[in-house]
């Protein structure tokens, strides 16, 4: 409750006024005089004034000169605060995504980098459009330089896109569970794995464990899907998001996996 308290006081005092948030975010930029602040927004001199040098006092604002920057103290506070902020966003934009699918295949540091999912666009079916998600994933492989993909499933479709992009020397890393490994490698076509692999533009690994996620990344987009709580995987939902903190935040999450995945051994 001690921390609990520390906290909350210095959230209290910075998100209690929308003007110190705001002489922050703009000090982000580098060291500006009121004035300079004056002139971005539409808050009176008077208001900014009197706030800046709150935030003087409280140690998270110093002047240099004619001038106001932040402090390390300051920085760190702004920072963690925008972050929270995407971070809340991500899960409240999608909180029946969220609640709905089983998360257990994020770890704790998956989850505590979730801000980097702010902005993303949730995919959904309809009745109007009950193909949406599958025809949004076929779409962003078509369009794919190089791709990152983790399968939980065998679609019957997935493979012939997969032996298609080989086919173009278009490099793809493949991870799968391996109860639909051999399923994979027949529907992409023995030939085209043992090509791809020889050609340095295809690998394909596997994960003894069932995999509770379906990932694809590319140099543009990210997309994520999830299993729902009864176990069966949802195809009428995806997360995806063409920013580059969210890309990267796929990247990391398919390295966690890799890491762990053993290579196809030919024979």
């Amino acid at each position: 409750m001690y921390y609990f308290s520390i906290v909350g006081d210095e959230l209290k005092f910075l998100n209690n006024s929308e003007i110190r948030l705001k002489v922050l975010v703009d000090l982000l930029n580098g060291p500006l005089k009121i004035r300079d602040i004056d002139r971005r927004s539409l808050l009176s001199y008077s208001s900014i004034s009197s706030n800046i040098h709150k935030l003087c006092d409280e140690g998270y604002v110093e002047k240099i000169h004619n001038s106001f920057q932040l402090t390390n103290l300051g920085l760190i506070y702004i920072t963690v605060l925008l972050d929270f902020h995407d971070m809340i966003s991500a899960i409240s934009d999608f909180s029946d995504f969220w609640l709905d699918h089983d998360i257990s295949s994020l770890s704790v540091d998956d989850l505590n980098k979730l801000s980097s999912l702010e902005g993303s666009e949730l995919i959904r079916c309809s009745s109007m459009d009950i193909y949406r998600t599958h025809k949004e994933f076929k779409r962003l492989f078509k369009n794919s330089k190089h791709l990152k993909v983790i399968f939980p499933y065998l679609h019957p479709e997935y493979p012939k896109l997969i032996r298609r992009l080989i086919l173009k020397g278009i490099k793809v890393q493949l991870i799968v569970s391996k109860d639909i490994l051999d399923g994979f490698i027949k529907d992409i076509g023995n030939d085209v794995v043992k090509k791809g692999i020889a050609d340095g533009n295809f690998s394909i690994k596997h994960l003894n464990e069932n995999i509770k996620i379906a990932l694809a990344i590319s140099n543009e987009f990210v997309s994520v899907g999830l299993f729902k709580l009864d176990g069966t995987y949802d195809q009428n939902r995806l997360l995806l998001s063409d920013k580059e903190k969210a890309i990267n935040w796929g990247l990391n999450l398919f390295r966690s996996y890799d890491e762990h995945a053993s290579s196809l051994i030919l024979d």
